[in-house]
């Protein structure tokens, strides 16, 4: 049998707890304390100029983590904090990302500023159809012999209980 500890499902909120707590009482309840973006972004610029930082800052870009990333944790966590609010870390983000981008290229290090999705680099269905009827196309003017090349795609029959019979006669 698990215990409390091996089981995280035990120690997380119930649905409903962040609603008991007194209004205020979270930081997110309050004002926040950059209400410009201005000073929202001379906050951070502030922050990530200390030298401490900074090299922290280069070992995390170092790793492979990409600036936007690293620019989205930042934000969030300022609108956690109650530093600034969702819209202010939404505008201050792109002028975030260029300060640490300038930052990066002076130090010589080297970064990604957007990562790529491993899912955005694998082709759809449709690309690999359209690809492949290219290539048919290609194979059947070379040696002029159509019927081995292209195929017919069988049409999918609807199924369900209130699918449209079809029949052959029709």
């Amino acid at each position: 049998m698990l215990e409390r500890d091996e089981n995280p499902a035990v120690d997380a909120p119930i649905p409903g707890q962040s609603l008991t707590a007194p209004l205020g009482d979270r930081p997110w309840q309050r004002p926040a304390r950059f209400s410009t973006p201005d000073e929202a972004l001379s906050y951070y610029v502030e922050r990530i100029t200390v030298p401490r930082n900074a090299n922290q800052m280069f070992d995390v870009l170092e790793m492979g983590i990409p600036i936007a990333t690293l620019v989205d944790i930042m934000q969030t966590g300022g609108v956690m904090e109650g530093l600034h609010s969702l819209d202010v870390g939404v505008i201050i983000s792109p002028a975030l990302t260029e300060a640490i981008e300038g930052m990066a290229k002076a130090a010589e290090i080297d970064y990604t500023v957007i990562g790529k999705d491993p899912k955005d680099l694998r082709p759809d269905d449709s690309e690999i159809s359209l690809a492949m009827r290219s290539l048919a196309k290609e194979k059947v003017e070379e040696s002029g012999v159509m019927e081995d090349i292209v195929q017919e795609e069988p049409q999918e029959q609807p199924k369900g209980l209130m699918a449209r019979r079809v029949t052959d006669g029709n």
